[in-house]
């Protein structure tokens, strides 16, 4: 069972999902990937696990904002509060934070130039998910970019030209997510992947609780979903990974 408790700078630490209906979401999340749920946080925050291991986090968006449901990708951050001076020097906008979360490490929540939204995550300790590459866990992650050159300017400014491996515009990218293009019409953002058994059957799941399927590819074996309030997320099949892990 694969745990990740450490993380690169800049990499995939964390996710969370932030429900316009809370016992709603959970009844969907739980049914498609057989999550649990701890008791209730400060602000009604909630861990999400399966088999027992953390998988994320589920909370509620702010109230009065009218902020949609969505899926949130926060990045492994050594320093917060200069990544949060960096954000704004180079073209980005920081909504709020660096906050304290309690003893576990701080946070915060930005919007890239291109207006995706991203968070930002530096642990004391363990510095995001135990469970991940595992049926109902994270997978990978994907930043949907109108001008992907562009984005790995911004992000190369905000954790260093290395995060990009060999070159700046090359093919590689940081340990667990890629760069793509925005596909069709969609906004620009960031995708959290999550493992299953089974893709079709997932996305039939997913539409029979009121979701839908936003893009399926069959010989990728993977499809991005839509769940009942509009949240965007993305299942891979389990079964054509390699041992190699998150992409």
């Amino acid at each position: 069972m694969p745990r990740r408790e450490t993380y690169a700078q800049g990499g995939p630490c964390w996710v969370d999902y932030m429900a316009a209906d809370p016992e709603g979401a959970r009844d969907f999340y739980a049914g498609l990937f057989g999550w649990t749920f701890d008791a209730p946080e400060e602000y009604g925050y909630r861990l999400a696990r399966r088999g027992g291991e953390v998988v994320g986090g589920f909370g509620r968006v702010p109230e009065g904002r009218g902020m949609p449901a969505a899926w949130n990708t926060y990045l492994a951050a050594k320093d917060a509060e200069a990544v949060a001076g960096r954000v704004a020097a180079l073209g980005g906008t920081v909504v709020f934070g660096p906050l304290g979360a309690g003893a576990n490490g701080r946070f915060l929540f930005a919007v890239d130039p291109a207006g995706a939204t991203v968070g930002f995550w530096q642990g004391h300790w363990a510095e995001g998910i135990v469970l991940v590459d595992e049926p109902g866990a994270t997978c990978g992650h994907e930043l949907w970019a109108a001008d992907p050159a562009a984005a790995r300017v911004f992000y190369s400014g905000l954790f260093g030209p290395g995060l990009f491996g060999s070159g700046l515009f090359g093919e590689e990218t940081p340990p667990g997510w890629d760069v793509r293009g925005t596909p069709h019409a969609a906004s620009p953002q960031w995708l959290s992947y999550f493992l299953v058994d089974d893709v079709p059957a997932a996305a039939l799941a997913a539409e029979r609780a009121g979701g839908g399927v936003a893009g399926q590819d069959h010989e990728g074996g993977e499809a991005v979903l839509r769940d009942p309030w509009g949240a965007l997320f993305g299942v891979r099949d389990g079964r054509r990974r390699s041992a190699g892990g998150t992409r």
